[in-house]
């Protein structure tokens, strides 16, 4: 079935980024020192958070592609057009970033000699919004035809990249700048592989704007755009939570393990990646359900075998990746995050389907509803129980989440 197979060619190009990815983070993590090492994953978590200004497209341009794949003239409309909009609001977020490096230090709450080399590293960082959203468009684009076989050849090569270069420079300038450079040089990279592999779209679709087509972008990616705020809030800010309330030198502590759950979760991803086309362009309810059922039989077999191995010998894999340093609580934090990573993976299956069936609204107003609520027990629980408290409250929100998606996916009109 065409959905193993495309779930088989996504894994595949997560698995050597991986393997090349484990390495790297040891290595940034002895170069670079705890804090420094807390501050790269923040740049990335910033990164990821500049997600927001792509609003929504991305996920807009996957299912317009695919609805529309037999028009080439409306494909190109939606190519051309959502490629210019990120790349002005990517333009926008860049001097947003650029021009509140200070204010970010202090919200980091970063050592005051540390300061300077982080201004200077995130000031650079800023450069890679852009780059890194017209890159989603156009693999959106590839996604949408579900090329999966070309995505995932160019993932493999584009996220090895992105391990390697950060950690290569690191190692030789020894500092936060280096990292960064490495980390933008390996953006610029992304880029220019994504244009080799998607360019007879690209080029064919030329540089056009078409209101029609973005209004329609804008209507169902406006309700993404709600989710794309909220949910890298709930993602990435217990890691600046930690750094605003208990300092930057703690944050490494825990963005470790948090980054290994990041790792393992692109197994679900690669599955969701696959259906999400298939459930936006399949329109015979038998199939569908046919489909969710296959999905959760495969999410459930290849997570739980993960989850028992990392639960039992959590401890040795801090020690043997990342160092010394990081064994005991840290590993006690790997424990905790892996039990909501079975759940956060299931949930990868309903909201997959309720946002197929068009109703992005659905998700974007649970996002809404569970923000306060988490924000809330974040703080209080990073405040009273420290690392643990925050993993305790991650674990427990997306629990919860995939929990209330299920139920709402059930529904009948996301089931039909």
């Amino acid at each position: 079935m065409s959905l193993i197979k495309h779930s088989i060619y996504n894994l595949a190009g997560f698995v050597i980024p991986t393997i090349v990815a484990i390495p790297s983070l040891g290595i940034l993590a002895r170069t670079l020192g705890t804090e420094n090492f807390g501050l790269f994953t923040l740049a990335f978590a910033v990164v990821g958070y500049a997600s927001i200004f792509d609003a929504g497209l991305t996920r807009a341009v996957i299912r317009e592609i695919s609805i529309f794949r037999d028009d080439v003239e409306e494909r190109n409309n939606i190519i051309s057009t959502s490629t210019i909009t990120v790349a002005v609001l990517g333009l926008f977020a860049a001097m947003l970033i650029f021009f509140s490096v200070e204010k970010i230090g202090a919200f980091l709450n970063v050592s005051s000699n540390l300061l300077p080399g982080f201004e200077k590293s995130f000031k650079l960082l800023s450069l890679a919004v852009p780059i890194f959203l017209i890159n989603q468009i156009w693999l959106a684009s590839l996604e949408g035809m579900e090329r999966f076989g070309n995505i995932n050849i160019q993932r493999t090569i584009t996220s090895s990249c992105l391990a390697i270069f950060p950690a290569l420079f690191a190692y030789f300038g020894n500092d936060l700048y280096s990292a960064i450079l490495g980390l933008l040089i390996g953006r610029i990279g992304s880029l220019v592989v994504s244009f080799i592999f998607s360019r007879k779209l690209v080029i064919a679709a030329g540089l056009h704007f078409n209101f029609k087509t973005i209004r329609r972008l804008i209507m169902f990616g406006g309700w993404i755009t709600v989710s794309n705020v909220i949910s890298p809030v709930m993602v990435y800010f217990d890691r600046f939570v930690i750094s605003h309330v208990l300092g930057a030198s703690k944050v490494a502590f825990y963005t470790a393990p948090s980054e290994a759950v990041a790792r393992l979760l692109n197994i679900p991803a690669a599955l969701s990646r696959a259906l999400f086309p298939k459930l936006s362009s399949n329109t015979a309810t038998a199939d569908k359900n046919k489909l969710e059922r296959m999905s959760y039989l495969l999410m459930f077999g290849a997570c739980l075998p993960i989850v028992i191995i990392g639960f039992i010998f959590a401890n040795k894999i801090m020690i043997v990746w990342m160092g010394p340093a990081y064994a005991g609580q840290p590993a006690t934090i790997l424990r905790i995050l892996l039990i909501g990573f079975i759940f956060n993976a299931l949930a990868q299956i309903p909201f997959s389907k309720i946002q197929a069936a068009g109703y992005a609204k659905i998700t974007a107003t649970l996002h809404l509803c569970e923000l306060v609520p988490y924000l809330i027990a974040l703080y209080y629980l990073t405040i009273h129980f420290s690392l643990i408290g925050t993993a305790v409250a991650w674990t427990l929100r997306v629990s919860l989440d995939f929990l209330v998606l299920y139920i709402l996916s059930r529904k009948k009109y996301v089931a039909r």
